[in-house]
C-alpha cells in the first residue's frame, strides 16, 4: 500500500512538472509570436498600411453603417422600452411579430431622429455658421485697429511695450494677408473643386445612403448578431470562461457607449443653452460661439478651456464688455455642466482618476488628433478596466487581496501564511528584507513547492474519505 502511494506521489509529481514546462513553452512560443509578428508590422509597415487603407475603403459604407447604428441604438432601445409597454402590444396573440413590428418602428423613429437632426444642422445651424465667418473675414481689418488702439491706450514708454506692440501689429497683418490671400481662396477652390469632383460626390453619396441602409439592417439584426456571439463564444470556450468574456464585454459596451452617448447629450445641451442665453442678451456671433462651446465640450477636461479662449477673444474683438460679461457666463455653465449636469448623465462611466483622465487625452490627441481627444477617454477606460480585470483574476487564483490599499504599505509576502506582511516600524533595510522574503526565483519556486504539497494532501485526503 504505502508502494502504491510512494508511486502516485511520483506521478503527481510528474505531472505537475510537466504542466510546469508546458507552460513555460507555451509562454515562450507567445513571446517568438508577437516578437515576429512586430518585426514583420515595423518592417512592412508601409505596405501594411496600403493594404489597410484599401480595405478600409473598401469597407466605408459597412463602418458608416455600423457607426450609424451604434449611435442611434440608443434611441432604438429607448423607444422601444416605451412601446412595449403599450396595452396593444402586452395583450397580443404573436408576441414574436408584434416585438419585430415594434423593433421596426422603433428603428424608424431613430431614423427620423437621425434625419431631423441632419435638417436642423443643414439648414439652420451652417448658414449661419458660414454668415458669422464671413462677417470674421470682412470686419478683420477693423479688429486689427482695434487691438492697436488697446495698445496705444496702455501709453507705456517702455521698450518692452513697443516692441510687443509691432510685434502683435506685424502678426495681425499677416493673419489678415493669410486669411485674405490663402485661406479664403483655397477654402473657395476647396469647395469648388469638391463640387465639380461628380465621382467624389458619387462616391460621398453612396457611402451614406449604403451605410444607412446597412445600419437599419443591423439594428433589426441586434439582439440576433448577439445571440449568434455568445452561441460562438459558448460552443469554442469553457462555460465559466464564456461566462467571463461576455460579462467583460457587456461592461466595456456600458462604458464605451455610456460615455460617448452621455458626451454627446451633455455637449448638445450645452451647445443649445449656450444659444439661447447668447441669443437673449444679444451676444454677437451666437451660432458660431455656440457651436464652438458645444463641440470642444466634446472633449474631456481640456474642452471648455479649448471652447472658451478663442470665444472670448472673438466676442471681446467686437464689444470688450461684453467678452467679459461672456467669459463670467461660460464659468457659470461649465461649473454647471461639470458640478451638476455632466455627473448627473455620465455618472462615473469610465472609473478612470483626473490623472489617467489628462493621460489618455494627451496620448489620443498626440497620436490621432480631434479624433483621438475625443475617444482617447473611453478606449483608455476601456483598457484600463481589461487590466484591472486581469490583475484581480490572477490576485484571485493565488488567493491573494484585491484591493490596492492592502498592497500600499506591505513589505512582503509570508510564504507560510501566505499573507501581505506589514512592517511596524518600517526599519528593515532591503538587504535584511531579502534574507527574510528570499529572493524573487526563491520566493517563486518555495510557493510552488507548498502548493503542489497542499494539493497532494486534498488528494491523499480525498483517496481516505473514498
Amino acid at each position: 500500500m504505502a508502494e502504491k502511494r510512494t508511486e502516485e506521489k511520483k506521478e503527481n509529481i510528474e505531472k505537475l512538472s510537466i504542466r510546469g514546462m508546458i507552460r513555460q513553452a507555451t509562454v515562450y512560443l507567445f513571446v517568438i509570436a508577437i516578437s515576429i509578428i512586430f518585426i514583420f508590422v515595423l518592417f512592412k509597415w508601409s505596405e501594411i498600411h496600403k493594404a489597410f487603407g484599401g480595405l478600409i475603403r473598401i469597407l466605408a459604407p459597412v463602418i458608416a453603417g455600423l457607426i450609424i447604428a451604434y449611435i442611434l441604438l440608443p434611441v432604438v432601445d429607448f423607444v422601444e422600452r416605451r412601446l412595449l409597454k403599450l396595452e396593444w402590444v402586452t395583450r397580443s396573440r404573436n408576441p414574436v411579430r408584434t416585438k419585430q413590428i415594434v423593433r421596426g418602428i422603433s428603428v424608424g423613429c431613430a431614423m427620423a431622429f437621425a434625419l431631423g437632426i441632419i435638417f436642423i444642422l443643414g439648414y439652420m445651424v451652417l448658414p449661419q455658421l458660414v454668415t458669422s465667418i464671413a462677417q470674421i473675414i470682412m470686419r478683420f481689418p477693423s479688429y486689427t485697429r482695434q487691438v492697436s488702439e488697446w495698445f496705444e491706450g496702455l501709453q507705456y514708454e517702455s521698450q518692452f511695450s513697443q516692441d510687443l506692440q509691432d510685434m502683435i501689429n506685424q502678426a495681425m497683418n499677416y493673419l489678415q494677408t493669410w486669411m485674405k490671400d490663402d485661406f479664403y481662396p483655397q477654402l473657395r477652390a476647396g469647395i469648388n473643386t469638391f463640387t465639380l469632383s461628380i465621382m467624389n460626390v458619387l462616391q460621398f453619396f453612396y457611402n451614406i445612403i449604403i451605410g444607412a441602409i446597412i445600419s437599419i439592417y443591423v439594428m433589426m439584426s441586434t439582439n440576433t448578431f448577439t445571440g449568434q456571439a455568445k452561441k460562438i463564444a459558448y460552443a469554442v470556450l469553457k462555460p465559466d470562461i464564456a461566462n467571463s468574456m461576455i460579462e467583460v464585454v457587456r461592461h466595456c459596451n456600458q462604458i464605451f457607449g455610456g460615455f460617448i452617448t452621455g458626451k454627446l447629450i451633455d455637449s448638445a445641451i450645452i451647445g443649445v443653452v449656450c444659444f439661447v442665453v447668447l441669443n437673449l442678451i444679444h451676444m454677437p456671433y451666437a451660432m458660431l460661439v455656440s457651436v464652438i462651446v458645444g463641440v470642444t465640450n466634446v472633449i474631456p477636461f481640456f474642452g471648455p478651456y479649448i471652447g472658451a479662449i478663442p470665444s472670448v477673444i472673438l466676442i471681446s474683438l467686437t464689444d470688450l464688455k461684453q467678452g467679459a460679461i461672456f467669459l463670467v457666463f461660460i464659468i457659470i455653465l461649465q461649473q454647471i455642466d461639470g458640478n451638476i449636469l455632466g455627473p448627473k448623465i455620465l455618472g462615473n462611466s469610465t472609473g478612470l482618476s483626473p490623472f489617467w483622465v489628462v493621460f489618455s487625452i494627451l496620448v489620443g490627441g498626440g497620436v490621432f488628433g480631434f479624433p483621438g481627444m475625443l475617444l482617447g477617454v473611453p478606449v483608455f477606460a476601456v483598457i484600463y478596466y481589461l487590466i484591472k480585470t486581469f490583475v484581480e483574476y490572477a490576485l484571485y487564483k493565488k488567493q491573494m487581496p484585491l484591493e490596492t490599499q492592502n498592497y500600499i504599505h506591505a513589505d512582503g509576502f509570508d510564504l507560510e501564511t501566505e499573507q501581505l506582511v506589514y512592517s511596524d516600524n518600517g526599519t528593515e533595510t532591503r538587504k535584511e528584507r531579502r534574507e527574510r522574503y528570499g529572493s524573487y526565483k526563491n520566493v517563486s519556486i518555495e510557493r510552488d513547492k507548498k502548493r503542489e504539497e497542499r494539493t497532494m494532501r486534498e488528494e491523499r485526503k480525498e483517496e481516505k474519505d473514498e
